[in-house]
């Protein structure tokens, strides 16, 4: 958390209130947080008086395009929050905010992160897929069934594929247990022997899933919140994933939670085969 739909809520929430803003200061509160080899001084200087040109997504990465060939990029980690604060929603910077971009007119952009594991850098447009290392975007055109079935020619097992950011960018644990139950495919499965009917099925559940996700502004069981401080709501839609020993809503067996490469994985036995 957050993943793809949670980030891209976010970016919807920017890109309509600070796109065209101009960055009058850029606060680095803790210097750790700078990461990819600049200094925190040599990322304010390139950012401060910069238009903020575009706000994009890459994976579970924020983007903010400046008017120069830079980009200011943001990961969340795993408690990243972005809040926008003015006059009329003000948010107060506690000791978990790391980093402050003002925007001018009392409006500013806050970088939360309670657990650290997320960070800013700051790159050259040309050089930010070097940076981030992300592989296919699931919701572009370009990621088709046939897409789906090169990706997926490993003996990896497909839950932990699913969660590779370096082959499909921004699922994480809470969506591919999600996406596989949807495709009613067992998680332990090896990617490679998945064939036919059951890579469609699989292409349809990624694309219908994350979709769904943003429609619903995200998932909020911890710290995730848009970025005006809103929960989202998809955790009410969970079918598999935190239902331990809860009847499916399919078939009514009881959702069996496991262990995989030290993560929870959540999935029903009677409907994954």
């Amino acid at each position: 958390m957050p993943e793809l739909p949670e980030v891209e809520t976010i970016r919807r929430n920017l890109v309509r209130t600070i796109k065209g803003k101009k960055i009058s200061r850029l606060t680095i509160v803790l210097p750790g947080m700078v990461k990819g080899g600049i200094t925190p001084e040599e990322l304010v200087r390139r950012a401060v008086n910069r238009l903020i040109a575009g706000v994009k997504r890459r994976g579970k990465s924020l983007l903010l395009i400046l008017d120069t060939s830079d980009v200011l990029i943001f990961r969340l980690g795993m408690t990243g929050q972005m809040l926008l604060s003015h006059p009329g929603n003000p948010v107060r910077k506690d000791k978990h905010t790391h980093v402050i971009i003002d925007l001018g007119r009392r409006e500013r952009l806050l970088f939360r992160d309670v657990r650290r594991f997320g960070g800013v850098f700051l790159a050259a447009q040309g050089d930010v897929e070097k940076t981030l290392r992300m592989g296919a975007e699931p919701l572009q055109r370009s990621f088709t069934p046939e897409a789906l079935a090169t990706i997926a020619g490993s003996r990896a097992r497909i839950k932990q594929l699913l969660m590779d950011q370096k082959r499909i960018a921004g699922i994480g644990n809470i969506y591919s247990d999600e996406i596989l139950f949807e495709a009613g495919i067992h998680p332990v499965t090896p990617a490679c022997t998945l064939r036919g009917k059951q890579l469609h099925r699989l292409h349809q559940a990624v694309c219908s899933i994350l979709r769904e996700a943003i429609a619903c502004r995200g998932d909020t069981l911890s710290d995730y919140r848009t970025a005006f401080g809103e929960r989202g709501s998809y955790q009410n839609n969970h079918r598999v994933y935190q239902r331990t020993g809860k009847p499916c809503h399919r078939c009514h067996t009881p959702i069996v939670r496991i262990r995989m490469a030290g993560r929870s994985c959540h999935y029903c036995p009677g409907c994954q085969k």
